[in-house]
């Protein structure tokens, strides 16, 4: 899904995708019908445009256009790689950058996409949620979020798989900036992405992780990652709110009824924000991160203590990933562009090196 915002309604809006092709060969544009746009206000104006499905790798090109000569408003790229089949050859790595709860932390957040844009060239982003402070408020989703992300170009080249966070999370299910999708998953070449909501606590959300994750296409894959907002195992937020308030069982349901189902069907990964800070273990096969530091006020007080988490950063942060065909590399960055942690995950669940 493309989403933008325009200050007018304009007439006959669409949007056209198209396959780069070699040299000579014919190129087929696929053009949406017209699109409506959901009126925020005189001056605000939301549009979304579906594209695909996408069936096969490549370097796909998509345009806005409007009128009824289709003059083009706004023309970008984006490489997709939705499977690997037998026989393709396909160029690794593929490059992924990561944040979670940059809300109200817009001047760390914009360092963080500035600096992530400076030095890779992303092929998707990972959001973990909490993207903004109040879900409700509409010029946080453009001032707090997609500014940072389209002023350094990397919104517009690099579809974003997004968790809801607590925040973020729109019970009127009105979705005026995002699609919708409560939970939902898909393929990246060799790796299958399960993207999960610590909001909801619904048997309905159970059914479909377990029917996903012993699906051929998770089975399948080298490697399952798992994004959801709220961490099965955290250890770190304010005393009194996680004791008194109740808030230690917001998302339980994520480790009580969750974790087991990641454990038994062999899930690899498991990225997570809500924790501002950052922090990495490996519990049975499953290595487990939070990267909670794209923005919010720091936590630095511990409430609990799992025993299994082996590295702590309490500092801003985002996240670099390279996909591999036989593994993952993992590097947590600071605001000064540092390493502060670094591990490779290989096909046989296990951390192959790290410093």
């Amino acid at each position: 899904m493309v989403v933008w915002e325009a200050n007018c309604v304009l007439k006959n809006v669409r949007i056209q995708w198209y396959k780069k092709s070699i040299v000579n060969e014919t190129i087929e544009i696929n053009t949406s019908d017209i699109l409506k746009p959901s009126n925020i206000d005189d001056s605000h104006h939301v549009y979304k445009g579906i594209i695909g499905p996408l069936t096969s790798v490549g370097n796909y090109v998509y345009e806005i256009v409007h009128g009824q000569r289709k003059q083009i408003i706004s023309s970008h790229s984006f490489q997709f790689f939705p499977s690997v089949p037998d026989g393709t050859k396909l160029t690794y790595p593929i490059q992924i950058v990561a944040f979670a709860d940059n809300q109200f932390g817009s001047y760390v957040f914009d360092r963080l996409a500035r600096l992530a844009s400076r030095r890779h060239s992303p092929n998707f982003i990972i959001h973990a949620g909490d993207v903004v402070q109040e879900f409700d408020n509409l010029q946080q989703w453009q001032t707090d979020f997609y500014d940072p992300l389209t002023s350094y170009n990397l919104a517009q080249h690099a579809p974003i798989i997004y968790a809801q966070g607590n925040h973020d999370f729109d019970p009127k299910k009105s979705s005026m900036y995002t699609t919708g999708a409560l939970w939902y998953s898909f393929t990246i070449a060799n790796t299958r992405w399960i993207v999960l909501d610590s909001n909801i606590d619904d048997e309905r959300q159970d059914l479909w992780l377990s029917r996903e994750l012993t699906s051929p296409e998770t089975q399948n894959a080298s490697f399952k990652i798992v994004v959801v907002h709220i961490p099965p195992f955290m250890e770190f937020w304010e005393p009194v709110a996680w004791h008194e308030k109740n808030e230690k069982h917001w998302g339980e349901f994520v480790r009580t009824r969750f974790e087991p189902l990641f454990r038994k069907h062999g899930v690899d990964l498991v990225i997570s924000g809500h924790q501002h800070n950052y922090q990495r273990g490996q519990s049975d096969e499953t290595v487990y991160t939070i990267i909670g530091g794209a923005g919010g006020k720091l936590d630095f007080v511990r409430v609990e203590d799992w025993s299994f988490y082996n590295v702590l950063r309490q500092t801003h942060h985002y996240i670099f990933m390279e996909i591999w065909s036989d593994k993952i590399i993992w590097k947590a960055f600071d605001l000064e562009g540092y390493i502060i942690d670094k591990f490779e995950l290989g096909k046989k669940y296990r951390i192959l090196s790290e410093e």
